[in-house]
């Protein structure tokens, strides 16, 4: 599976792409655990189970809707930053898909562990594991966005990323 939107005009690295495109998935849980730890930490610190942190447990899997497609932009974020990494020689003997894989890998978590103690990014996961129905996912996505895009000082216009200028 290739990501094929282009985020930036040298959007080119079509390794990097599907090396995040093949994570995708598993990184997207590792989002979720993150979130729900983040959510333990600054409002159960005691970590006390009540019926509320049962039924968050056992639905934090439904919040991996709000996060896919803000996984792309994260993922686009970071072909941004390290678009110079292409021609690299690999001296350690590993393929520039291992690299990819590995680099990518290590920086997502740190961001997501940054990123899941920011409470419009935190609130509107639970808001939506806990409720389910009714609640309007497409504005709760939005408003992810707008929080990530805000951490890394971007913008976005018609699937284009722009540095805000100070």
């Amino acid at each position: 599976m290739l990501i094929e939107e282009k985020y930036f005009s040298q959007d080119k690295n079509y390794l990097l792409k599907s090396v995040q495109a093949f994570s995708k998935e598993a990184l997207l849980d590792q989002w979720l655990q993150e979130i729900l730890n983040a959510y333990h930490l600054l409002h159960n610190p005691m970590g006390l189970v009540d019926d509320f942190i049962i039924e968050l447990r056992e639905k934090i899997h439904l919040g991996k809707e709000l996060l896919v497609d803000n996984y792309d932009v994260l993922a686009a974020i970071y072909r941004h930053d390290h678009a110079d990494n292409q021609l690299e020689i690999m001296w350690d003997g590993r393929s520039h898909m291992e690299a990819y894989d590995s680099d990518w890998k290590e920086m997502y978590e740190l961001w997501i562990a940054k990123l899941s103690q920011i409470k419009e990014i935190q609130r509107p996961i639970i808001k939506y594991v806990v409720s389910e129905s009714g609640v309007n996912h497409q504005f709760l996505k939005q408003s992810i966005r707008r929080s990530l895009l805000a951490h890394f000082g971007l913008r976005m216009r018609s699937q284009t990323l722009y540095k805000v200028s100070a």
